[in-house]
């Protein structure tokens, strides 16, 4: 493999006129640029990223860290960031922390050491004690999903509680008043807001929400959402549908009614935060209120941009709309009236 002595050698250069032309420094003759490109390419030179970085004091390097790469929300969050860092001439790499702080960390560490230009993360807690080291580095942070207490820090998420309002007073225009919450734990801030927005609804309808229906799981995965699922359906008021805090619960909801030989919606609605990519395998698909997961990693990525370029700005915050898809887990509730079939959503019905 060639190195930058070897270049210089072939061209008839010094090795800073070599490094400049690698660089795009302006400061070369043209014919001089050309001759030491043609070598660089005939010989396959790939310049030291590591010794460039320290001379330039950046590495073009944005780090990532989520909860659960297998999960549909991430995924597409994660492309959303490296489509427009590619834009701005950026590489990504990224840890999955699984919901562990230990882990999160650690990946903390390895990105500083890493000497990354910035960070996007969606937290495993509130508490700031894990991102004080890399904040008191001056490297800029971005926070997503999920916010993080008394941190002056660039926010990116969604309207967590107006969604969950709204897709529980869906259920509520279908006739559901024993609607149960299945989620993560409450010391997240997103799982909190949709628990606002769960409660809310009710509230507006002139109904009482009724703690025993709600229910919470330390991790948002699909076997948490399982064992809630079978935890509920041993209540006595059984609840006539579910609102899943995310779709990786929602999952693990319907397995466990399928396992109880419950047919979703016949016997049990089911709605969520967050679209699950599993419609092949999963009849029916979950109606739900989906979260911008793309826009909210592109928009990260332009904060970072702007936090680069000015780091004693103030911090901004961006709060967007998650968009309702109706699908087909879902359906009326109906009672029965003088031997009458009568939609208990409707107040009309059977007049």
């Amino acid at each position: 493999m060639a190195t930058i002595y070897d270049i210089a050698k072939k061209a008839g250069v010094s090795i800073t006129t070599v490094s400049r032309v690698i660089n795009n420094h302006p400061y070369v003759q043209e014919e001089t640029r050309q001759r030491v490109k043609q070598i660089l390419a005939e010989t396959n030179f790939i310049p030291n990223s590591n010794a460039s970085s320290l001379v330039r004091k950046t590495t073009n390097t944005l780090a990532v860290m989520i909860p659960d790469i297998t999960n549909n929300f991430f995924t597409t969050l994660l492309r959303g960031i490296e489509d427009k860092a590619n834009e701005n001439g950026f590489a990504v790499i990224f840890g999955n922390t699984d919901e562990n702080s230990s882990k999160e960390y650690s990946y903390l560490q390895t990105f500083m050491e890493r000497r990354v230009d910035g960070l996007i993360i969606d937290a495993v807690l509130e508490e700031s004690k894990n991102l004080k080291s890399i904040i008191k580095r001056e490297i800029p942070v971005v926070l997503i999903d999920r916010q993080v207490n008394d941190l002056p820090i660039d926010y990116v998420g969604s309207n967590n509680s107006k969604g969950a309002e709204d897709i529980v007073h869906y259920l509520i225009e279908l006739g559901h008043r024993q609607i149960a919450l299945v989620s993560g734990a409450p010391e997240i801030s997103v799982y909190r807001q949709r628990l606002e927005g769960y409660k809310t609804a009710q509230q507006k309808a002139g109904l009482t929400v009724d703690p025993k229906l709600i229910f919470w799981g330390e991790k948002p995965n699909q076997e948490t959402g399982y064992r809630l699922t079978k935890k509920l359906l041993q209540n006595p008021l059984r609840p006539t549908a579910i609102f899943a805090a995310n779709n990786f619960l929602a999952i693990g909801a319907f397995r466990a009614l399928h396992e109880a030989h419950l047919e979703v919606p016949k016997d049990m609605s089911v709605v969520c935060f967050d679209a699950a990519d599993t419609d092949a395998t999963l009849n029916p698909f979950f109606t739900s209120m989906v979260q911008p997961s793309h826009t909210i990693g592109e928009m990260a990525v332009e904060l970072l941009m702007r936090r680069l370029k000015n780091k004693k700005s103030a911090p901004t915050k961006v709060i967007l709309e998650p968009q309702f898809f109706r699908r087909e887990s879902t359906a009326k509730v109906e009672m029965e009236r003088g031997g009458e079939s009568v939609e208990k959503g409707n107040p009309y019905a059977g007049l």
